[in-house]
């Protein structure tokens, strides 16, 4: 029988708001001119190019420097996760579904987006105990935007709940909490997996080459996001 998906309604208001400033690591390849989704792996950290012709990008750890690179089919991407054999990503305008490939590049799979309409589509996906997780913000206007987590099977919505503001983009996975980054509020709220806010991390203004997390994931105790207008890659210590 088909799982019934729960919703539960949070806020990230609930959860104590702290203050912190982001560290500059290193800017994206001028190829990867607009990161917009990131999944750290041992060896490197995977990045996706948010541009039209979107393409896939294994970056070294220390400086960013390109490893491996690929075209991908999906349009407009956002989001990576791994799930240990593959990657997953976001197509963000048409076809807007989650695409399932490996690590040359070949399509394995490919799922319709949870809550996908002409003004919705995936921009965060994270990979938790065999469950693929994804962040679906409204592109213009309400309904308000979800963290879903899905079947990969099958595209099943397994449960969901609300995401903070109107703006949510990237998600990571600390072995605890699901961090879930809102560009235009500039912070960092800490979920656990029903819902329930903990933390709330506000960026304070700078670094100067990085304002706005789009992309993020989680690295040796360090929450690393990617800024899209800049190409910075940044890091918070959690």
């Amino acid at each position: 029988m088909a799982a019934t998906a729960k919703a539960t309604a949070t806020t990230a208001t609930t959860a104590t708001t702290e203050k912190v400033r982001a560290s500059f690591r290193w800017y994206t390849p001028p190829a990867c001119a607009k990161p917009n989704g990131m999944q750290a792996v041992e060896g490197g950290i995977w990045v996706v190019d948010q541009q039209r012709e979107s393409g896939m990008f294994f970056l070294d750890w220390k400086d960013g420097h390109v490893l491996q690179s690929f075209p991908t089919k999906t349009n407009h991407s956002s989001g990576v996760a791994w799930d240990g054999e593959a990657l997953w990503v976001a197509s963000t305008y048409p076809p807007v579904d989650l695409f399932r490939i490996s690590v040359d590049g070949e399509e394995l799979r490919r799922l319709p987006t949870p809550g996908a309409s002409e003004t919705k589509a995936a921009h965060g996906l994270e990979w938790i105990d065999g469950k693929l997780w994804v962040c679906v913000p409204p592109r213009l206007e309400p309904p308000r935007p979800a963290v879903y987590q899905v079947d990969p099977a099958d595209g099943r919505v397994l449960s969901q709940f609300a995401a903070p503001g109107m703006r949510p983009h990237g998600i990571a996975w600390d072995g605890r909490h699901l961090w879930v980054s809102e560009t235009t509020l500039r912070t960092m709220t800490a979920y656990t997996l029903d819902g329930q806010p903990q933390r709330v991390l506000e960026l304070e203004p700078g670094p100067s080459e990085g304002p706005d997390p789009h992309g993020l994931t989680f690295y040796q105790g360090e929450l690393w996001y990617c800024d899209a207008g800049t190409r910075a890659m940044c890091t918070i210590k959690v």
